[in-house]
C-alpha cells in the first residue's frame, strides 16, 4: 500500500502538463494558419491591384491613340499633344481603389518612321508598403483618321510585305535569320556582310571578318560575330552594257568593262559618307539537292570553285553594285550617283561610251522626280532601294527607249519597262 501511494504521488501534474503542451501546439497552428491567411490576403491584393494597374495602362494606350487629328486643335484630341507626363491615380481624384497608382508616361518620336514609341508605367506600394510595377510598350502611328477606312484595302502597287513576309526593301536573295532580322553578303568584299531589320528594310548593322567562302544562304548568327550598329539604307541595282547599234536595253548581257559607282550626299552635314562596292556578275543554271536554281555568280567561277558538278551558263553579264547610304538625323538622305569608268571613257561619240539609266514616270507626273523612279538626283530618301539600274550604250548611240511589254525571247512578252534616259555625261 504504501508502494501504490508513493507512485501516485510522482504522477501529479502529468495531465496538466499534457494539456499544456497540446495548447501550444494548437496555438502554434493556429497562429501559423494566421500567417498563411495573411499571405494569402497579401496575393490577392496584389494581384488585384496588378490586374488594376494593367488596366489603367491599357485604357491610356487606348486614349492615345483615340486622337481624332494630327495637328494640335483647340478642342480636339490631337497626335502632336501625345507627350511625356506623370500622374496619380487614387481615391481623392475620384477613382474608387485602396491604394494610390502612379501612371508615368514616356513618349519617344521617332526620326525614321512617323510614329511615336509609348512606354507607360504604372506603379504603386502594396499593403505590406513594398514597390509593385508593371510597364506597357506599344507604338502609335502617326496616320490621319481619315484615312482610317483605307487600312482595310492593300494598295494595289505595292504589297504590304515582300519575300518571305519581309520588307519589300530587302533582296529576294538576303537570309533569314530568324530573330526578325536577315542577312546578305556584301558585293566585292566577300569578308563582310549587311544585317537588315525585317520589318522596315533598313540596314542595322554591318558585319567584317566572315570566311570569304561562306555564300550568304549559309549565314548564321554564330557567323556574325564582329558588328558595328548602324543606321542605313541599300541602295542597289546592276550596270549593264550594250554595245550594238542600237542598243537593246532587255537584251543588255555583253561583258561589263571595269567600272566602279560612286554616292555622293548633299543637302546636310552627314557623319559617315556612302560606301559603294561592286562586281561582276554571271548568271547561271544548276541543280542541286533535285532543286533547280538560277543564280548570280562571280564571273570568273566555275562549278569546280563553287562546289558543283556542273552548269548552264545563261550568257547573261552585268555589275551588281551595292550602296550604304547613311541619313542625315531627321532620316532623310539626297544625293548623286554616278559610274567611274577604268580604262575607258565617257562621252557622246565613239570610242566614249554613253551612260544611261533605266528610269520611268511610275506615278505619272510627268517627270522622273520620285526616288523609286530613278531619278538623276535622290532627294530626301528614307528607305532602302534596289533595282536602280544602268545601261552603257556606245557614245554615238542615244539612250534607248523601251515600251511597258517588250518580246525578250521572241516568243512571248515580259512586263518589264525598258525605257532609259542618259545619265552621263
Amino acid at each position: 500500500m504504501r508502494s501504490l501511494a508513493r507512485c501516485r504521488s510522482t504522477q501529479r501534474g502529468t495531465t496538466l502538463l499534457e494539456a499544456l503542451i497540446a495548447f501550444g501546439v494548437l496555438s502554434l497552428g493556429i497562429l501559423t494558419i494566421g500567417r498563411v491567411q495573411t499571405h494569402l490576403r497579401l496575393g490577392s491584393d496584389i494581384a488585384r491591384q496588378r490586374s488594376e494597374a494593367v488596366r489603367l495602362g491599357q485604357e491610356e494606350l487606348e486614349t492615345l491613340r483615340a486622337y481624332s487629328v494630327i495637328a494640335a486643335s483647340a478642342g480636339a484630341r490631337s497626335y502632336a499633344e501625345i507627350d511625356s507626363r506623370t500622374i496619380t491615380i487614387a481615391a481623392a481624384t475620384g477613382y474608387a481603389t485602396n491604394t494610390q497608382y502612379r501612371l508615368t508616361r514616356d513618349v519617344q518620336a521617332s526620326a525614321m518612321l512617323d510614329a511615336k514609341q509609348i512606354a507607360i508605367d504604372v506603379a504603386w506600394a502594396d499593403r505590406s508598403g513594398a514597390d509593385q510595377h508593371v510597364r506597357l510598350s506599344s507604338w502609335i502611328a502617326g496616320s490621319d483618321p481619315l484615312y482610317a477606312a483605307a487600312l482595310a484595302i492593300a494598295p494595289g502597287s505595292k504589297p504590304l510585305k515582300g519575300a518571305f513576309g519581309r520588307a519589300t526593301a530587302i533582296p529576294v536573295s538576303a537570309k533569314n535569320l530568324g530573330d526578325g532580322r536577315s542577312a546578305l553578303k556584301r558585293l566585292g568584299a566577300p569578308t563582310t556582310a549587311i544585317v537588315f531589320d525585317n520589318s522596315n528594310g533598313f540596314v542595322t548593322q554591318t558585319c567584317s571578318g566572315l570566311d570569304p567562302g561562306t555564300a550568304t544562304a549559309d549565314l548564321t548568327l554564330a557567323a556574325l560575330t564582329s558588328c558595328d550598329t548602324v543606321l542605313a539604307y541599300l541602295l542597289s541595282g546592276t550596270v549593264r552594257f550594250s554595245l550594238a547599234t542600237p542598243p537593246d536595253p532587255a537584251q543588255a548581257h555583253d561583258t561589263p568593262l571595269p567600272t566602279a559607282l560612286n554616292a555622293a550626299s548633299s543637302g546636310g552635314s552627314y557623319a559617315i559618307a556612302p560606301s559603294c562596292t561592286d562586281e561582276p556578275l554571271k548568271t547561271v543554271a544548276y541543280s542541286s539537292n533535285g532543286v533547280a536554281h538560277l543564280d548570280a555568280v562571280p564571273i570568273g567561277a566555275t562549278p569546280a570553285s563553287l562546289g558543283l558538278a556542273s552548269w548552264v551558263d545563261s550568257g547573261d553579264r552585268y555589275i551588281g553594285y551595292q550602296c550604304l547610304i547613311y541619313p542625315l538625323a531627321n532620316g532623310q538622305w539626297s544625293g548623286d550617283t554616278t559610274l567611274v569608268p577604268t580604262g575607258w571613257a565617257v562621252g557622246t561619240t565613239a570610242p566614249a561610251l554613253r551612260i544611261c539609266r533605266y528610269a520611268s514616270d511610275l506615278d505619272g507626273s510627268g517627270a522622273i522626280d520620285a526616288n523609286a523612279e530613278h531619278p538623276a538626283h535622290y532627294s530626301g530618301l528614307s528607305t532602302s532601294l534596289g533595282n536602280q539600274n544602268f545601261l552603257v550604250v556606245t557614245g554615238s548611240q542615244s539612250c534607248p527607249t523601251g515600251s511597258l511589254s517588250q518580246s525578250n525571247t521572241g516568243s512571248g512578252s515580259v512586263y518589264a519597262n525598258f525605257s532609259t534616259v542618259q545619265h552621263q555625261p
